[in-house]
């Protein structure tokens, strides 16, 4: 359902003030430059790692973003070897947040991002080239040390991705919605990630969410990156694909799935989640164009 109009008009008020007050420091009379807005919101980040009966280990990941007056229709997707349709890695499903009271979602609407992977699995996989969907490099930097793997959700256009080695551990998803393309054409090539730090039970984690554009059908939508080092220590298989050999760390035993696991005390990134971000005219454009896209709202279907 369509939020009703009180509602609509609060969260349409919310953006087009956060984005109209950016856009003006942005690009303003003296062309002034600063720290650009984000559109997309994050309320809430779950992730947590398990062993199968196999001992395969197991990732669940769930982040919750801002949508505003777009409703994301709800579907659940198998992930799956991109070589070998037999061969499943988990899934990735889209669940709507309405909004009913603009009092305790000052953003609007919400998506709830859920994936349900195994990571062993997705380790042998080749998966395809690891871009964005509108062909930019992943907005990460960090990654020249390690292997990146990239997989297609079906023929949506959308894709997660995993990276591993030394000090690196991270994973992402982007997800292009048609509904969206009119900004896409309009804008594109206009990627806005801006960094962020959440705090969970397995500690603090640095997330870059963020929006893509491009020309093309399927090329424009919303993804996040999280750097998962908060997790490595609760896992065998992280710690074992992160170590850093030249780096001495002390070890502790830590429960997980059951048994106890000797795993690094500390775990020190090596990723880097920098602001990315258009030059000013082209930010400027892309939030004009979002925020009447989003003035129309609708649904966003991930197929």
């Amino acid at each position: 359902m369509f939020m009703n109009f009180e509602n609509r008009s609060k969260s349409v008020q919310v953006l087009s003030g956060i984005l109209l007050i950016s856009a003006f420091n942005t690009v303003g009379c003296k062309a002034k430059t600063t720290t650009p807005v984000s559109p997309i919101k994050v309320t809430n980040v779950s992730v947590n790692t398990s062993l199968a009966a196999n001992q395969d280990e197991l990732l669940s990941f769930s982040i919750t973003l801002s949508t505003q007056n777009f409703t994301v229709a709800g579907v659940t997707l198998p992930i799956f070897n991109p070589n070998n349709n037999s061969q499943q890695y988990g899934s990735i499903s889209l669940q709507p947040v309405l909004c009913t009271t603009p009092a305790t979602c000052p953003y609007g609407n919400s998506v709830q991002i859920t994936a349900n992977l195994n990571m062993t699995g997705i380790l042998s996989a080749k998966g395809v080239a690891p871009l964005l969907p509108n062909g930019a490099a992943l907005p990460v930097a960090g990654l020249q040390n390690s292997t990146v793997i990239a997989l297609p959700i079906a023929n949506t256009g959308a894709a997660i991705y995993f990276a591993f080695g030394p000090n690196v551990a991270m994973f992402g998803a982007a997800i292009p919605f048609a509904q969206l393309n009119v900004v896409g054409q309009s804008v594109p090539g206009a990627n806005l990630f801006i960094p962020v730090t959440i705090t969970t039970d397995k500690g603090a984690f640095t997330l870059l969410p963020g929006f893509f554009t491009g020309s093309a059908p399927n090329t424009t939508g919303i993804g996040f990156f999280a750097d998962l080092s908060g997790i490595v220590p609760h896992s065998a298989l992280l710690a074992s694909l992160t170590k850093n050999p030249a780096q001495q760390t002390s070890s502790t035993a830590v429960e997980f799935g059951g048994q106890q696991q000797a795993a690094s005390s500390s775990f020190k990134s090596a990723l880097v989640f920098s602001t990315v971000a258009p030059k000013n005219k082209t930010l400027n454009h892309f939030y004009q164009e979002l925020i009447k896209a989003n003035e129309k709202g609708g649904y966003l279907n991930l197929q």
